[in-house]
Parts: structure tokens; C-alpha cells; sequence
């Protein structure tokens, strides 16, 4: 039987609330670009095409970068820079499911973001249809946004810094020093 990440690691190894702020700023500076060059491709291509694909186009690109990331290196490029991996039960990286359930609030915001964006201005060849979506996706979205704010105050008040996210997926996100293995996998004790 595999040790449980629980059991082989102490309190302080489980990442908190402040170095995940500053994970999710690095993050944020890291994907500023990438995203700015994204939406100058998009947006004009949107309009053109009159149609919200090319959007939705950079949405998938953008959360199945988040979600590579987390699957194959155990974290954003802020955590890996920080020396913090998100893992399982078993101090392993998560799988796609627990991934995918990890991000479900930031995925479901991030759509909703890009419908709200839909009635603007710039984006005015894009069909009604979707732009009739727009207010109601702005009001989810609001609430959307306090259910992100209470998701992330969990790692505040939990014994081993877990957001309701980490919750959900049966993750953790910990200090990289405190998963150091021999080669069979396992924690070394």
C-alpha cells in the first residue's frame, strides 16, 4: 500500500494562503502575453468571421495549457517556479479527472467571461443569438466570482491549506522539497 500524503507529510509542507496568491501573480505576469497575442489573433478573427469560435478557440487553448501543466508537471509555471506541486492521495500528480475538477470553477468563469465578452463594441458582427446569453452570463459570473473568493478562503481555515477545489479533486498542493522519492515512487521516509 502506498503512503498517503497526509501521513508522510507535516502540516507546514502543505502550501498556504499568501504563497498561493503570489503563485496565481506570477502566473497571471507568465500568461499576460500569451494571452494578449491570443486575443489580437482572436478577436479580429471573430469579427471577421462573425462568429464566437475563434474566442472559445482561445479559451480551449488557454485551460488546456492550465490543465497540461497540472497533469504532467504538477503545476502552473508559478508553482514550478515556486517550488510547490499539486499532487494526489499518493503524492502523485493529478490525472486529467481531478484536473478537469480541480479547475471547474475557473474553467465555467472563464466561459462565462467570454460570453459576457461577446456584447461588446468590437465584437458587434458576432450573431444575437449568443448576445442574448450575455447578461445572464455576467450575473453567474458574478456569483460565479464569490463562489472563487470562498473556494479560495478555505485554504486559509483548513488543517492542510486545501481549497474547495482541492476538495473536490482529492488534491493537495504542496512544497516540492517535501515529495522527494526514491526511484520505486514512494515518499522517502
Amino acid at each position: 500500500m502506498e503512503p498517503r500524503i497526509e501521513e508522510e507529510l507535516n502540516l507546514y509542507e502543505f502550501v498556504g494562503f499568501w504563497k498561493r496568491v503570489l503563485i496565481n501573480i506570477i502566473d497571471s505576469l507568465i500568461l499576460i502575453l500569451p494571452t494578449y497575442l491570443l486575443t489580437r489573433i482572436s478577436v479580429p478573427a471573430a469579427e471577421s468571421a462573425g462568429s464566437a469560435f475563434p474566442l472559445f478557440i482561445q479559451f480551449v487553448l488557454l485551460m488546456a495549457f492550465n490543465i497540461f501543466m497540472v497533469v504532467r508537471y504538477g503545476g502552473t509555471p508559478g508553482r514550478l517556479l515556486l517550488g510547490a506541486r499539486i499532487v494526489d492521495e499518493n503524492g502523485r500528480y493529478p490525472v486529467l479527472k481531478q484536473a478537469l475538477i480541480r479547475d471547474s470553477f475557473i474553467i465555467v468563469n472563464s466561459f462565462l467571461a467570454v460570453v459576457v465578452s461577446l456584447n461588446t463594441e468590437a465584437l458587434s458582427a458576432i450573431p444575437s443569438s449568443l448576445v442574448n446569453w450575455s447578461p445572464l452570463a455576467a450575473d453567474i459570473n458574478v456569483f460565479l466570482g464569490w463562489v472563487v473568493v470562498v473556494d479560495c478562503l478555505f485554504v486559509a481555515f483548513t488543517q492542510r491549506k486545501r481549497a474547495l477545489h482541492d476538495l473536490m479533486a482529492r488534491t493537495y498542493v504542496v512544497n516540492k522539497t517535501a515529495l522527494d522519492r526514491d526511484l520505486t515512487g514512494k515518499f522517502i521516509a
